[in-house]
C-alpha cells in the first residue's frame, strides 16, 4: 500500500512509475527491503521536485504465515484479533524517493495466521469532521478491535462507514486506500 506527495497530474505520473517498477521488481522476486531500496534508487533520479512515496511492501508466505515487510516512512499497520490487536512495531525508514543511497531495512513476523493485518493510507487518520477533528489513531485501532472477528470485506466496510459518519458531510481532505488481510 503506498501513498505519494502531492495531489494531482504530477502526483498521478510519479504514482504510475512507482507501480510500474513495483511490479517489475515483484515479478523479479525481490524481498519488500530491496524492492522499496530499488525503488529508491530509480525514483530519486531526476527527481527535481522532491516528489516521494511512503509505502508498505509485504510478502506473505500463505503456508507458514510468515510476513516479510518493509515500511518506507507509511503508517504503522494493525495486527491481531479483538483486544490483542496493536499498531506495528516496526522500523519506520526513510519515504522512497527522496534521497538517493538509502538501504532500506526489512522484518519478518514469523506468523500472522489466525490474525488481521490491516494497511491503510493516512487519508483514514487524518480524516476530519466539520470541526477539523481528526479520525485519529485511538478511534482507528478501537474499531479494528471491534472488527476483527468479521471478513476482511465487512471489515473495510465498516471502517469506510465509520470514517464517514465521522466526516459528518465534510469533504475527504485526502485520498483513502484500506487492505485488510486474514490468513487462516
Amino acid at each position: 500500500v503506498g501513498d505519494v506527495s502531492g495531489k494531482g497530474v504530477p502526483s498521478a505520473l510519479f504514482m504510475a512509475q512507482v507501480i510500474r517498477l513495483f511490479r517489475a521488481m515483484a515479478k523479479r522476486h525481490y524481498t519488500p527491503a530491496k524492492i522499496a531500496t530499488e525503488l529508491n534508487a530509480e525514483l530519486v533520479e531526476h527527481n527535481d521536485d522532491g516528489m516521494f512515496v511512503t509505502m508498505f511492501i509485504g510478502m506473505v508466505h500463505l503456508p507458514t504465515g510468515k510476513l516479510d515487510f518493509c515500511n518506507a516512512g507509511h503508517n504503522p499497520p494493525v495486527l491481531g484479533n479483538g483486544s490483542e490487536s496493536k499498531f506495528i512495531t516496526m522500523e519506520s525508514n526513510a519515504p522512497i524517493g527522496l534521497w538517493e543511497g538509502l538501504k532500506f531495512t526489512g522484518e519478518v513476523i514469523e506468523n500472522i495466521r489466525g490474525r488481521q493485518l490491516f494497511v491503510y493510507t493516512d487519508g483514514l487518520n487524518e480524516a476530519e469532521n466539520p470541526q477539523l477533528v481528526q479520525f485519529g489513531e485511538e478511534l482507528l485501532l478501537d474499531i479494528v478491535k471491534r472488527t476483527s472477528n468479521m471478513s476482511p470485506q465487512d471489515m473495510i466496510k465498516t471502517m469506510n462507514s465509520e470514517v464517514k459518519r465521522h466526516r459528518n458531510g465534510a469533504d475527504p481532505s485526502d485520498d483513502l486506500t484500506m487492505l485488510c488481510l486474514h490468513v487462516e
